[in-house]
């Protein structure tokens, strides 16, 4: 389920909406790589003629429109010319002359263009268009040898533009009825290195990577003028020899194109460019501030340092893509599915981490890995895989508590849903107040009643009597015969889990008085009850095939002794010494008698728990004083402080007046004070 998940995020991701993230990664990839990278180096391959503010606001340019500036072009031109640039881009459509006004006007210019044509080192830049091309003068197509309209020595000046309006890649060539006709940045290419014009033709478009790409110095129009007319060709050699030159417009508000590199541009005006005449005054006419646009010249300069260098970047292949994307979001998924949220989340934010820096890494390798797309993805993996987790662990939980409900406690029930596993074997050593307890006479009641009957009603009173012990912490461990087993302290540890034995047990008994069960429609139900606090084994003990959540020990054995010694005292309930210890700050207690069990060496000391009516109307002292003197063999006078405790009703006292005449009557060699359990 998770991997198809997986796989229809990945197929999601070819969308519309897909596409447009991967464009955003490869800008935002940009950005990344500014900030951990910082700027690039300044290009020695590169130069930018800079028609910038500068040179509009020079004395000599500001008074002329552009298309006049031809003479002065010119005389640049030749400057650069003699200097041996590797190629010459003009980034710049001059479509209008003066020759008509001033014949031979624009001769520095033609003659300029003609040279370079001749030393095949230009491109003339022109515009394509959806109908007919924006092209510079007939006379200038003529000077770079372009005679039958064939874009001999031109390039088009066209980037591409996304749907969303960003510059991201710059085709390599332009379909005509000619033939294809490089751009501006594969033509200075092509001069740069020598390569014939068809080589590049069939290649797809750059996908431009301003990151690698090294910043070209931008050398002023105005000042470039003023160096020509200073004579110094020493300036010339020294900036443009063996370079890349561009003739292009550096302005504030033409020509500017918003691009991948949006995230990450440099604050404007920063020019650091040798100055050979004039002082260094562009940056007046800067913010000093980052804009998400840049000019045009600037991304035919990146275009030709990606060609120079190989440093264009690469998308992931369709398959690998896809392949990208299901793998992070399948990961993504299983991390929700197997894991619980609190680390799951972690988890997640360190692939995604892990995801962001490989996308980084991959970007300073030239490569793109779809990176927002990727973290989209992982996005919708994440609770696509906790949804299903949530599913699994609902089915299972409900299997698991529906499994082991009827056999474990409800605590223990819920700490193996919330941990998420199956019971196991094995036990520990606990703390625990063992509750035993019998239907007195239970042989005789149900000698006269048929088994189908008997089943409904002891079910009725064992449902009843696991509700009391459930509502005082307690947990039912099994039923044996017409005998109840519980624990109190297991599987949770309870404050005080003698007491709350031992409150059960009062209500209990308290129970059958007030709402009286029978067997055999007239055999009114009463029980006996043993408690006993020790240690104990707990856990699920058995087979691997077949095991229970049952306790092990002494601690047992005492428990059903003890139950068993109630009839002898006509006692409903008997605690051991431990528990009446333990729970001696909540309940009055009175001491039975000191016995040893059957199957026990170490004799017990027990004790009868009293309700607080009880309490009141019993002789409590009295009774302590008589059970003194029995203990110490002194059965004649321990008769008559017991008689005198009968007189007042208590019935146990009864009890003792008839033993204590049987031992004066029948005296003993050896009385430790110790009754002998005769029979379970």
């Amino acid at each position: 389920m998770a991997l198809a998940v997986a796989a229809l995020i990945g197929a999601a991701s070819f969308t519309t909406y897909g596409v447009a993230l991967d464009r955003l990664s490869i800008d935002l990839l940009h950005l990344i790589h500014l900030k951990v990278f910082g700027p690039s180096k300044v290009s020695d391959e590169i130069a930018i003629l800079a028609i910038d503010e500068e040179t509009y606001r020079d004395d000599h340019f500001r008074n002329l429109p552009q298309a006049l500036w031809t003479p002065e072009l010119g005389d640049i031109l030749q400057a650069v010319l003699d200097a041996g640039p590797k190629a010459v881009g003009i980034d710049i459509i001059i479509g209008t002359t003066a020759d008509s006004i001033s014949p031979g006007y624009d001769r520095p210019w033609l003659k300029a263009l003609r040279r370079a044509a001749d030393e095949n080192r230009i491109v003339l830049g022109f515009a394509q268009n959806q109908g007919q091309p924006i092209l510079p003068t007939q006379q200038q197509r003529v000077a770079v040898r372009d005679i039958g309209n064939d874009f001999v020595n031109h390039g088009a000046v066209n980037p591409l533009t996304d749907a969303d309006g960003v510059v991201r890649q710059m085709p390599l060539a332009f379909a005509s009825g000619k033939g294809p006709v490089p751009t501006l940045s594969a033509g200075l290419y092509e001069k740069a290195i020598g390569a014939p014009a068809a080589a590049m033709a069939d290649r797809p478009p750059l996908l431009l990577n301003f990151a690698a790409a090294k910043r070209p110095l931008l050398y002023s129009l105005a000042d470039l003028a003023a160096c020509v007319e200073a004579q110094n060709s020493d300036f010339f050699r020294q900036q443009f020899a063996g370079k890349v030159v561009i003739l292009g417009g550096i302005l504030d508000i033409e020509d500017r194109k918003l691009t991948s590199n949006r995230f990450a541009t440099l604050p404007e005006g920063q020019r650091d460019e040798p100055r050979c005449v004039r002082e260094a005054i562009g940056q007046k006419f800067f913010s000093g501030f980052s804009r998400d646009t840049i000019p045009g010249v600037l991304i035919h300069a990146a275009a030709v340092d990606n060609l120079l260098h190989g440093s264009a970047l690469t998308l992931l292949p369709a398959w690998l893509r896809a392949l990208a994307i299901t793998a992070i979001a399948f990961v993504a998924a299983l991390i929700f599915l197997f894991q619980k949220p609190k680390r799951a989340l972690p988890i997640w934010v360190a692939l995604a981490l892990a995801w962001s820096v490989l996308g980084a890494l991959a970007f300073t390798y030239f490569l793109v890995l779809p990176l927002i797309t990727g973290l989209i993805a992982m996005s919708l993996a994440g609770p696509a895989g906790l949804a299903l987790r949530m599913g699994s662990m609902d089915r299972s939980r409900r299997q698991l508590r529906q499994a082991f409900s009827l056999y474990l406690p409800k605590s223990e029930v819920d700490r193996l849903v919330r941990e998420e596993k199956l019971p196991a074997l094995g036990g520990e050593l606990r703390d625990v107040t063992i509750l035993f307890s019998d239907i007195a006479s239970y042989s005789t009641l149900s000698e006269r009643v048929a088994p189908g009957p008997l089943v409904d009603e002891l079910n009725r009173y064992f449902g009843r009597m696991t509700d009391i012990v459930q509502a005082h912490g307690g947990f039912v461990d099994k039923f044996i015969g017409d005998g109840v087993l519980a624990i109190f302290g297991a599987p949770l540890a309870r404050e005080n889990a003698a007491a709350d034995a031992v409150r059960a047990s009062l209500a209990m008994i308290q129970s059958l008085k007030d709402e009286p069960l029978f067997i055999g429609g007239d055999g009114r139900i009463a029980i006996r009850i043993g408690l006993h606090r020790g240690e104990a084994i707990v856990g699920n003990i058995g087979s691997a095939q077949r095991f229970n959540y049952t306790v092990m020990g002494d601690a047992v054995n005492v428990a059903s002794r003890l139950e068993g010694v109630g009839k002898h005292y006509h006692i409903p309930i008997v605690v051991s010494e431990q528990v009446q210890e333990a729970a001696a700050r909540d309940f009055a207690f009175r001491e039975l008698d000191f016995i040893r069990v059957v199957g026990r060496d170490q004799p017990v000391r027990l004790y009868q728990p009293l309700s607080a009516d009880s309490a009141a109307t019993l002789d409590l002292p009295g009774f302590a004083v008589a059970l003194e003197l029995w203990r110490k063999g002194q059965f004649v006078e321990a008769g008559k402080a017991f008689a005198a405790l009968a007189a007042k009703g208590d019935e146990l006292a009864a009890r003792y007046v008839s033993w204590a005449q049987t031992y004066a009557e029948t005296p003993m060699s050896h009385w430790e004070g110790i009754i002998q359990q005769g029979s379970k």
